[in-house]
Order: structure tokens, then sequence, then C-alpha cells
């Protein structure tokens, strides 16, 4: 599976990750076909949810207008634009209306049947809801509380989550949203008393072993910089950085 066969899976299950987000939480969307615009109009100057991904060239192009209309009409003043590799055509397009190049995430990726199987060393719960993954990223990251409590509201979201727990208290966890035949993984963190302990790794592994038990062929996800090492390890690969494009009105 090459580079560019998994950066476009990469973009289609993020921008499916966030369409889950808009039916199960508070992001609000605009969008025409190629062209998809997220917001958060509860933190307007929060531009990780501020954010627009385009997978026509063309539809960017025309759509900006529109797009600028929408972010607006949220009262939101600033906000982003993915360009994914194989994307570049749509820089001079961002460059021309005013963007200006913002941070970088970089995306890896792995075809299933290019890694040997590696199951968890470790037992980890499949829980029905997702109130102890709600409670540890916002444990961990401490904030957005408003954000992600509302994922405990049933139904369960339609993923694949696992927790690792020790004496009944969850320290890693993460789950996969299944796109077509691609695994993304999401919301991975460890608790900070349990770092450097290779949980992380092992709820990976067996998220990994859950898409193949699914009859997934690959799997995708964005790293942070810590996160980098763990899934180069478990056979992820580079696959280029999404660069986001910013946009901040006068």
């Amino acid at each position: 599976m090459t580079d560019a066969e998994l950066n476009q899976r990469l973009l289609t299950n993020v921008i499916a990750f966030k369409h889950l987000q808009r039916e199960r939480g508070l992001l609000v969307h605009w969008g025409r076909p190629g062209l998809d615009a997220f917001a958060l109009p509860g933190h307007p100057a929060d531009a990780h949810f501020q954010q627009a991904y385009f997978t026509d060239v063309g539809a960017l192009e025309a759509g900006l207008p529109a797009l600028r209309d929408f972010y607006r009409s949220q009262g939101v003043t600033s906000w982003r634009v993915a360009v994914t590799p194989g994307q570049e055509a749509g820089v001079p397009i961002l460059k021309a209306a005013g963007y200006h190049p913002d941070n970088r995430l970089p995306g890896m990726g792995l075809a299933l049947a290019d890694v040997a199987d590696a199951p968890p060393r470790l037992p980890l719960e499949r829980p029905e809801t997702q109130d102890a993954l709600v409670d540890l990223n916002i444990r961990v990251w401490g904030k957005w509380d408003d954000i992600l409590t509302v994922w405990k509201r049933p139904p369960a979201l339609p993923v694949h989550t696992l927790v690792a727990r020790e004496h009944g208290a969850p320290l890693a966890c993460g789950f996969a949203l299944d796109v077509g035949d691609t695994a993304g993984v999401y919301m991975v963190v460890t608790a900070p008393e349990a770092r450097g302990r290779g949980l992380a790794s092992e709820v990976m592994k067996g998220l990994l072993s859950g898409a193949r038990e699914r009859g997934m062929a690959a799997s995708v996800l964005q790293a942070t910089e810590e996160g980098r090492g763990v899934y180069r390890r478990l056979g992820y690969r580079e696959l280029g950085d999404l660069e986001n494009w910013v946009y901040r009105a006068r």
C-alpha cells in the first residue's frame, strides 16, 4: 500500500471523525462536494476546532468566499484549512486568499498485511461506553470538558474502545474508527503517573489486533511528537505532514 493511498485513507477517516463529532457533539458543519468545514462556536479562539478540509482543489478555490462567510456567521474570526501530502496545488490558492502557514501534524499509517500481529500482553477492557476514555482524556489534557462529556450520552459511539486499568482505575486508552477497510486511531492517552510503562503501546497493539479481527486492511493516525516513536515501533510509517493554513479575519 503506497503512502499516497494511506494519505487518502487518513484524510477520509479524519473527515469522518469530524462528522462523528458533529453528529454526537457540539461541532457545526458547512460543506459542499469536495470541501468540508467544521466550527466550534463555543470555543471561537481555539483554532484546533475551526478546521476545514478539501478533497478537490477546484472546490477549495470556488468555496473560499462561502467558507469565510460560514465561519464569520459562527462568530469565529480565525480558522484553518488542512493541506495533506498530494494536495500542494491548494497552497497558492490559499496564499492568494490571505492564508498563512500555521502548524503541522505528522500523518502515519500502515498496511496490516505488512506488520506481524503482536497481541497485547496485558488484559484490556472493551467498555460499552466512552466514560473512562472521556474522563481520562479530560484529566490528561485539562480542558475540553464540555466537548468530550457529550460522548457519555447514549447511545454509545460507533467506535472500538480499549482501556488499560490497574486496581480499577483507567491508566491508558484509545479508540479506532472504521471507515471502509481502514481503522483510524484517536484519543490515545496515558495517565501522567503511568507513563513510561508501555501502556499506550499495549492499547495500540490491542487496537491493531482488533482491526485485524474486523477485517480491516490498514490503520492511520495523526501523531503527536511524543507519540511518534511509539507508533514507529509498532510498524507505522511517516506519510508526511498535514499542514494547516490559517486565516485571521480583520
